[in-house]
Protein backbone atom coordinates (compact mmCIF):
# COMPACT_ATOMS: atom_id res chain seq x y z
CA UNK A 1 0.00 0.00 0.00
CA UNK A 2 2.90 2.02 0.84
CA UNK A 3 4.84 1.33 -2.54
CA UNK A 4 1.40 2.15 -4.14
CA UNK A 5 0.96 5.81 -2.81
CA UNK A 6 4.66 6.45 -3.28
CA UNK A 7 4.70 5.54 -6.56
CA UNK A 8 1.34 7.41 -7.42
CA UNK A 9 2.70 10.35 -5.84
CA UNK A 10 5.85 9.97 -8.20
CA UNK A 11 3.87 9.59 -11.44
CA UNK A 12 1.81 12.77 -10.62
CA UNK A 13 4.84 15.12 -9.82
CA UNK A 14 6.64 13.66 -12.82
CA UNK A 15 3.32 14.37 -15.08
CA UNK A 16 3.14 17.96 -13.41
CA UNK A 17 6.65 18.29 -14.25
CA UNK A 18 6.61 17.09 -17.86
CA UNK A 19 4.09 20.03 -18.88
CA UNK A 20 6.59 22.82 -17.86
CA UNK A 21 10.44 21.83 -18.68
CA UNK A 22 10.84 19.75 -21.40
CA UNK A 23 13.71 19.69 -24.28
CA UNK A 24 12.32 17.12 -27.49
CA UNK A 25 13.29 16.03 -30.88
CA UNK A 26 11.45 13.79 -33.65
CA UNK A 27 13.67 10.99 -35.20
CA UNK A 28 12.63 9.50 -38.10
CA UNK A 29 15.38 7.24 -40.11
CA UNK A 30 12.63 5.37 -41.19
CA UNK A 31 9.22 6.27 -40.92
CA UNK A 32 7.51 2.67 -39.04
CA UNK A 33 10.45 3.32 -36.22
CA UNK A 34 9.99 7.20 -36.26
CA UNK A 35 9.88 8.68 -32.53
CA UNK A 36 9.88 11.79 -30.65
CA UNK A 37 11.54 11.57 -27.60
CA UNK A 38 11.60 13.89 -24.95
CA UNK A 39 13.56 15.15 -21.80
CA UNK A 40 12.61 16.42 -18.23
CA UNK A 41 14.89 17.16 -15.53
CA UNK A 42 12.36 16.74 -12.26
CA UNK A 43 13.49 16.86 -8.64
CA UNK A 44 12.17 14.42 -6.01
CA UNK A 45 12.52 15.01 -2.84
CA UNK A 46 16.73 16.37 -2.84
CA UNK A 47 17.19 13.42 -5.58
CA UNK A 48 17.11 14.62 -9.47
CA UNK A 49 16.30 12.85 -12.45
CA UNK A 50 15.86 13.54 -16.08
CA UNK A 51 12.12 11.42 -16.88
CA UNK A 52 12.91 9.96 -20.62
CA UNK A 53 9.49 10.04 -22.61
CA UNK A 54 9.12 8.03 -26.11
CA UNK A 55 6.15 7.99 -28.28
CA UNK A 56 6.50 6.06 -31.19
CA UNK A 57 4.22 3.25 -32.68
CA UNK A 58 6.36 0.29 -30.75
CA UNK A 59 8.81 1.47 -28.86
CA UNK A 60 8.93 0.75 -25.34
CA UNK A 61 12.46 0.63 -22.23
CA UNK A 62 13.01 -2.82 -21.51
CA UNK A 63 12.96 -3.36 -17.68
CA UNK A 64 16.50 -1.89 -16.57
CA UNK A 65 16.66 0.54 -18.86
CA UNK A 66 20.15 2.80 -19.48
CA UNK A 67 20.89 6.08 -21.28
CA UNK A 68 24.20 6.36 -22.50
CA UNK A 69 25.17 10.20 -23.45
CA UNK A 70 28.41 11.15 -25.66
CA UNK A 71 29.55 14.90 -25.38
CA UNK A 72 31.08 17.07 -27.28
CA UNK A 73 34.89 18.22 -27.07
CA UNK A 74 34.94 15.21 -24.39
CA UNK A 75 35.96 11.99 -24.18
CA UNK A 76 33.40 11.02 -21.63
CA UNK A 77 30.71 8.59 -21.91
CA UNK A 78 27.94 8.54 -18.88
CA UNK A 79 25.93 5.67 -18.44
CA UNK A 80 22.46 5.98 -16.44
CA UNK A 81 20.71 3.26 -14.82
CA UNK A 82 17.23 3.92 -14.87
CA UNK A 83 13.96 2.66 -13.71
CA UNK A 84 10.69 1.85 -16.24
CA UNK A 85 7.18 3.82 -15.81
CA UNK A 86 4.20 2.94 -17.35
CA UNK A 87 3.47 2.71 -21.04
CA UNK A 88 0.76 3.43 -22.50
CA UNK A 89 -0.59 2.57 -26.10
CA UNK A 90 -3.76 4.08 -27.95
CA UNK A 91 -5.23 2.78 -31.40
CA UNK A 92 -7.74 4.77 -33.72
CA UNK A 93 -7.62 4.14 -37.44
CA UNK A 94 -7.60 7.11 -40.24
CA UNK A 95 -10.11 6.62 -43.46
CA UNK A 96 -8.34 6.93 -46.67
CA UNK A 97 -10.46 6.55 -49.84
CA UNK A 98 -13.23 3.84 -48.53
CA UNK A 99 -10.32 2.24 -46.99
CA UNK A 100 -9.32 2.38 -42.95
CA UNK A 101 -5.73 2.50 -42.12
CA UNK A 102 -4.72 1.32 -38.09
CA UNK A 103 -2.91 3.63 -36.63
CA UNK A 104 -0.93 2.83 -33.10
CA UNK A 105 0.73 4.86 -30.62
CA UNK A 106 2.94 4.06 -27.95
CA UNK A 107 4.08 6.33 -24.97
CA UNK A 108 6.87 4.82 -23.05
CA UNK A 109 8.77 6.22 -20.10
CA UNK A 110 11.53 5.73 -17.61
CA UNK A 111 13.45 7.87 -15.49
CA UNK A 112 16.94 8.49 -14.72
CA UNK A 113 18.99 8.88 -11.52
CA UNK A 114 21.50 12.11 -12.09
CA UNK A 115 23.87 13.89 -10.14
CA UNK A 116 24.76 17.31 -9.83
CA UNK A 117 28.65 16.59 -11.62
CA UNK A 118 26.65 14.26 -14.05
CA UNK A 119 24.10 17.28 -15.44
CA UNK A 120 27.41 19.40 -15.56
CA UNK A 121 28.81 17.42 -18.36
CA UNK A 122 25.81 18.69 -20.21
CA UNK A 123 26.63 22.36 -20.45
CA UNK A 124 29.10 20.51 -23.13
CA UNK A 125 26.20 19.35 -25.45
CA UNK A 126 25.57 16.02 -25.90
CA UNK A 127 26.81 14.89 -29.11
CA UNK A 128 24.74 11.14 -29.24
CA UNK A 129 22.52 9.64 -27.28
CA UNK A 130 21.71 5.84 -26.54
CA UNK A 131 18.23 4.67 -25.11
CA UNK A 132 17.86 0.84 -24.25
CA UNK A 133 14.13 0.54 -26.11
CA UNK A 134 12.77 -2.71 -27.74
CA UNK A 135 12.88 -3.91 -30.01
CA UNK A 136 15.38 -1.57 -31.22
CA UNK A 137 17.85 0.56 -29.75
CA UNK A 138 16.96 4.46 -29.85
CA UNK A 139 20.52 5.99 -31.03
CA UNK A 140 20.84 9.35 -32.17
CA UNK A 141 23.71 11.51 -33.31
CA UNK A 142 23.84 14.78 -33.44
CA UNK A 143 25.92 17.18 -35.59
CA UNK A 144 25.33 20.39 -33.23
CA UNK A 145 24.13 20.87 -29.66
CA UNK A 146 19.70 20.14 -29.72
CA UNK A 147 19.22 19.05 -26.04
CA UNK A 148 22.26 19.42 -23.65
CA UNK A 149 22.54 23.26 -22.88
CA UNK A 150 18.54 23.71 -22.91
CA UNK A 151 18.48 19.76 -20.74
CA UNK A 152 20.87 21.35 -18.02
CA UNK A 153 19.72 25.17 -18.02
CA UNK A 154 15.88 23.66 -17.32
CA UNK A 155 17.46 21.41 -14.36
CA UNK A 156 19.13 25.14 -13.37
CA UNK A 157 15.39 25.88 -13.34
CA UNK A 158 13.98 22.89 -11.57
CA UNK A 159 16.38 23.13 -8.64
CA UNK A 160 15.97 26.74 -8.11
CA UNK A 161 12.15 26.07 -7.93
CA UNK A 162 12.66 23.25 -5.77
CA UNK A 163 15.30 25.10 -3.21
CA UNK A 164 12.40 27.74 -3.27
CA UNK A 165 9.73 26.08 -1.79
Amino acid sequence: MRKTVLLLFILVTIMVHLQAQTVSYTYRPFSAEGCTVSYTPTFIGDTAYIVVSVQSDRLVFSDNPTMMVRFFNTDQILQLEGKKLDATSSEGAVMVGYVFVPISEVKAMAMFKVSEQEMEMFKSGVERIRLSTLPITHDRTFNSDKIGMSLYQNYQSEKRKARDF
